[in-house]
């Protein structure tokens, strides 16, 4: 029984060879099935675009999915430009653009579009298992990620996710590919893609020094001119695509940036006294894009009483966390394994769109995810499966260290540029394809020993998978409260149909799942505004404002329901505070006037 034994390679030399004939059949069976699984799970993808076409969110977009399609359409429009710097990652809403350019302004076609992306990066990293394990481990590997749910349903989101999962599977496969045979033109692509999946994920760029490394060890280059060429070629190919949009940032901004100025702010959200390693917003109630610049900018010029550049903003940020991670070193230390923890949980963290809420509207989503249930723990295709399925194999391919360690390097790079900030399940969702690598290893070796009857396993393997498994499947996530944020979401989409009733009725199941959540109760006061329900409107609305005393459109809410019930003074005195909180709100500067004067005409929700 070996400890560490190797997956064994189906296409590599090995101490008998099969004929010609019999090599290049099985090849061709090969790549027949990949092709095959390709085509599945693109048949996947569409089945599950079909089945959530009646989701609210299908064409009434929230969130980061509302302000893509809108910078998209700026773009599109003929601003291809743009006037300020970078503050989120530029190159989806690009993406969004060349779709709508040639193939027309419809939510359904980019989904479509996505969903064939998809569909090829399982492919891609079919040829990555192959050319760095072996057919039958690249081939699972592909099959996992076809079948795998958050990857469906990422996919048949309106969000960068697609479109990073997509250039990730293309980095692995072009790295296999330039290790088995180092080309220039192989290590320019390398860079080119990576620099690409920087614009698409910013935390990207931290893999630029794991694969500069790579690159001066690539090939059978010994010499050190060699070698150093083949590191200027990786990082050409990064600056081709970075440098262009550095000094678009410069040009319209007055600084250099690579990528975005968002840094300092997202630090800071994940490393402060009170960080809980899952996102919160700089202000309470404000959980959108649209509030997240203006916010940090705000808070930073009021804290410095001075007008701050772009980069001034995120270096505000910075120094707040580094002051919280230089007095409380232990507190801060707590807070990082919270957020590991968090990164390798089976739980999939929800932003504006949650898997667990869609699962409602698509049976094959939790199907998969869960075709046996015990108890507190389900078997199916889920991170919490994937994780120990992963670690077994890595252990198993351990021996092939050699060819693999730029793989298990880029696993920790990823999972720590995760965790150093905060974890949603799109942010750590880059982890899935090396982890599916791993996972088909492990099937494929399991699947051999099964086939020659031989039942018992490494002890090193499995020991370290069922750790994996447990720890993985902690329940250290509040999934109510997590998911409410979707509901709630839900019921904006519908409110902006004006279906007041039915958005009322997600708004309580979010107040129901997030008690304490300010923008949950605004949300449903606003909704009870329109149906009528004036006094329990004003009950949440005041409970938002007592929470988050900065919610200028709450304490503007609130006085419109005070107003309604005749409290001229209460709805005055709220209205006032508005206007402290957000001077140029015409509504509020409004209805003072006019309840301080002599219109005494009711407001409108």
């Amino acid at each position: 029984m070996s400890a560490t034994p190797q997956v064994q390679s189906d296409d590599r030399p090995t101490g008998r060879k099969d004929p010609p004939a019999a090599q290049a059949h099985s090849r061709t069976a090969a790549i027949i099935a990949l092709a095959l699984i390709v085509s599945a799970a693109l048949a996947i993808r569409l089945l599950y675009l079909h089945q959530i076409q009646t989701i609210p969110f299908f064409h009434d977009l929230v969130s980061d999915a509302q302000a893509y399609n809108e910078w998209a359409a700026k773009i599109a429009g003929g601003d291809w430009w743009g006037d300020t710097t970078f503050y989120q990652a530029p190159l989806y809403p690009y993406f969004l653009a060349a779709i709508k350019v040639c193939l027309g302004d419809s939510l359904v076609t980019v989904r479509v579009v996505q969903a064939l992306l998809g569909s090829l990066a399982c492919g891609l990293i079919g040829l990555a298992g192959w050319l760095f394990l072996s057919r039958r481990a690249g081939l699972w590997a592909a099959g996992l990620l076809a079948l795998y749910p958050p990857a469906i349903f990422f996919d048949g989101l309106i969000q960068k996710t697609s479109l990073g999962q997509f250039l990730g599977c293309a980095l692995l496969a072009l790295i296999a590919w330039t290790q088995r045979r180092s080309h220039p033109a192989r290590l320019l692509a390398v860079g080119a893609v990576l620099g690409l999946l920087c614009l698409a994920r910013e935390n990207a760029i931290a893999l630029t020094p794991v694969l500069a490394v790579w690159a001066w060890f690539c090939g059978d280059a010994w010499r050190r001119s060699a070698r150093a060429r083949n590191l200027l070629l990786m990082l050409a190919g990064v600056a081709v695509i970075l440098v262009p949009v550095g000094l678009r940032n410069l040009r319209v901004g007055g600084q250099f940036a690579l990528t975005t100025f968002q840094m300092g702010p997202n630090f800071y959200i994940g490393n402060n006294p009170d960080a809980t390693g899952r996102y919160q917003p700089l202000v309470k109630g404000h959980e959108t894009p649209e509030f997240e610049r203006r916010d940090a900018t705000m808070l930073a010029e009021a804290a410095e009483g001075r007008t701050l550049t772009p980069r001034k903003v995120s270096a505000f940020w910075l120094g707040r966390s580094w002051d919280f991670i230089r007095h409380r070193p232990l507190d801060w230390l707590m807070l990082l394994g919270r957020k590991w923890l968090l990164v390798w949980n089976f739980y999939e963290i929800p932003d504006s769109e949650s898997f667990y809420v869609y699962s409602n509207w698509s049976w094959m989503l939790g199907f998969l995810t869960s075709l046996m249930d015990l108890g507190r723990f389900q078997v199916g295709l889920h991170f919490g499966v994937l994780v120990p399925l992963a670690a077994g194999g890595l252990v198993l391919s351990w021996k092939q260290r050699r060819e693999l360690w730029v793989l298990y390097v880029l696993l920790l790079v990823w999972a720590a540029a995760v965790a150093v900030f905060y974890v949603f399940a799109r942010y750590r969702y880059p982890l899935v394809p090396l982890c599916v690598l791993f996972a088909g290893a492990a099937i494929s070796y399991v699947i051999d020993r099964l086939r020659q009857l031989r039942w018992q396993g490494p002890l090193v393997a499995w020991t370290v998978a069922v750790a994996a498994g447990a720890l993985a499947n902690l329940p250290i996530n509040p999934r109510a409260q997590l998911d409410a944020v979707s509901w709630g979401n839900l019921g904006s989409a519908l409110a902006r149909q004006g279906q007041y009733a039915a958005a009322a009725g997600f708004f309580e199941r979010a107040v129901q799942g997030a008690p304490g959540s300010p923008e949950m109760h605004y949300n449903l006061g606003v909704a009870y505004t329109y149906l009528g329900r004036f006094a329990e409107a004003a009950d949440h609305l005041e409970f938002s404002v007592q929470v988050a005393p900065m919610m200028s459109e709450a304490h503007y809410q609130l006085g419109v329901a005070r107003e309604l019930l005749g409290d001229h003074e209460s709805a005055v005195r709220h209205y006032r505070r508005t206007l402290q909180l957000a001077p140029e709100d015409p509504d509020a500067r409004a209805a003072v006037d006019r309840l301080t004067g002599e219109n005494a005409e009711a407001p409108q929700p």
